[in-house]
């Protein structure tokens, strides 16, 4: 109904010059025959804008079809929805809808070369960062063999090599993960006290060589989400609280409840973020300006968090005093 009357609106100024005419009509009726000037007058009013409408509705139906024909070549643009369009259109509405459709065409070509180009960068990122894990395994065998046969500072340095390489290709794999259009999640029920015992056995030899004091508080609770992504999570919260640790550092860990919801409790006493930089730690690429390691840091592990946190339900709490701390919640539905 609002369409018809939108589309009858354009025909208005077309009514008013027929209504002037009939009136100029009926003076010269009146000055010619004043006796028959009312009843013709009426009549002609009356046929005027039964005319006017019949018209005006036939018109508003072509307008309508035309329109209805528009959307369908923008939504779907190739040659039928053209043609249809085309049939629609006056002669001189012709040349610009093939010029439209043209512009169409191009661009539709050049979407579909760069999502083919997108995909096999895709493919080839996802295959190499699976074919760098046997190198990496082939390294880790190494270090273990000839652990005795290394200086401890090699050792150290190879096996913290080995642990960048390893962090860099998780963000990388699960950078991949969080912007493809299927999660292949696998949800089930996870201890969280074995979750971070792994992730921190994981980190030992790191922990160890900066002397970190870890605190692990009545870690406790099942909690029901995908084991790598929480995996991941807890790995690039501790990676950062190492990162960005200061003297006699400390890592404390522990569970809580708030509500009906299980709570896990990451704190570090390193540099810790400013008050103006705290909103936007998960930002992308965001590394604030404290100090100079946060600012050669890439500002990806955080966001990576809080990308995998979203469709998983976690919801995630930072708490932070510059220079001194960083503390993030993840509460668990």
């Amino acid at each position: 109904m609002k369409n018809n009357i939108r589309y009858l609106e354009a025909y208005i100024p077309w009514l008013l010059l027929l209504l002037a005419f009939d009136i100029f009509t009926a003076i010269l009726l009146w000055l010619s025959d004043v006796r028959i000037f009312q009843s013709l007058f009426v009549l002609l009013i009356l046929t005027t804008v039964i005319l006017f409408s019949f018209i005006s509705f036939v018109l508003a139906g072509k307008e309508r079809k035309k329109e209805d024909a528009y959307q369908a070549f923008v939504l779907n643009p190739e040659k039928n929805t053209e043609l249809e369009l085309l049939r629609l259109c006056s002669r001189a509405e012709r040349e610009r809808v093939k010029e439209i459709a043209e512009a169409f065409y191009k661009r539709q070509a050049e979407t579909e070369k760069v999502k083919s180009l997108l995909s096999e960068y895709e493919e080839y990122v996802e295959m190499w960062a699976h074919e760098i894990k046997s190198p990496l395994s082939l390294l880790s065998l190494v270090l273990k063999n000839q652990n005795e046969n290394l200086s401890k500072i090699t050792a150290f340095k190879l096996d913290y090599a080995k642990s960048q390489i390893q962090e860099n290709v998780s963000q990388i794999l699960f950078y991949y993960r969080v912007k493809s259009d299927k999660k292949d999640f696998l949800f089930e029920d996870i201890d969280l006290r074995e979750s971070i015992y792994e992730v921190l056995e994981n980190f030992r030899p790191l922990l160890e060589e900066k002397n970190f004091k870890v605190k692990k508080d009545d870690i406790c609770g099942t909690i029901y989400t995908d084991y790598r992504s929480l995996e991941f999570i807890i790995s690039q919260i501790i990676a950062n609280a190492v990162k960005y640790s200061t003297e006699n550092p400390m890592l404390s860990i522990s569970t809580g409840k708030d509500g009906n919801r299980r709570v896990l409790a990451i704190r570090d006493n390193g540099c810790g973020v400013k008050a103006c930089d705290l909103p936007h730690v998960f930002e992308k690429g965001f590394t604030g300006d404290s100090g100079d390691t946060r600012k050669k840091s890439t500002g990806m592990g955080l966001y990576l968090v809080k990308q995998l946190a979203d469709p998983l339900k976690i919801d995630i709490e930072v708490k932070s005093e510059f220079m001194n701390g960083f503390e993030i919640l993840l509460k668990f539905v």
